[in-house]
């Protein structure tokens, strides 16, 4: 199985290239930036100027309010400077505030204003609505499989 797999991938390189449109890179690549772009553009037509990388910030605080920002920028997967300078915009745009944490005084806890907090109710259907536009006409059982096979993918680059 795995050496069909790997067969698989391969036609992606000709004698002395890359078939770039065969490549798995190029795909995702493709579908990242796509997706990026439309749920930016989808988030400005509701009026709320939220990039797709507060987004995923907000989505970590809706599931925990008051992480650290070093928790933020695992769970995001960003580095500190990065988690730093979104936080900083959110933070002006009153979506967030940052206090010193109760548990480490040199750590601050990243906390949801209520703005920040009555985004989920305006925003996930609207995000809802772009993943169904996303996975149009493919089988669920095949968004299972992508979702696993990225995981593993991810997993494998990652050690």
């Amino acid at each position: 199985m795995a050496g069909a797999i790997y067969e698989a991938v391969l036609d992606q390189f000709t004698k002395d290239g890359i078939v770039v449109e065969k490549a798995i890179g190029f795909w995702i690549n493709r579908v990242y930036q796509a997706s990026r772009g439309e749920m930016y553009r989808a988030f400005r037509e509701q009026g709320e100027d939220v990039t797709p990388e507060q987004w995923m910030i907000l989505i970590r605080l809706w599931e925990r309010d008051g992480p650290s920002q070093a928790e933020l920028s695992e769970g995001t997967l960003r580095d500190a400077p990065t988690i730093s300078r979104i936080l900083k915009t959110m933070e002006e745009h009153g979506l967030i505030e940052r206090r010193a944490s109760a548990e480490d005084a040199r750590a601050r806890a990243v906390h949801l204003t209520e703005r920040g907090r009555r985004l989920r109710k305006k925003l996930v259907p609207v995000a809802r609505a772009l993943v169904a536009r996303l996975t149009a006409g493919i089988e669920p059982s095949d968004v299972e499989t992508t979702r696993r096979t990225l995981q593993r993918m991810f997993e494998n680059v990652s050690v």
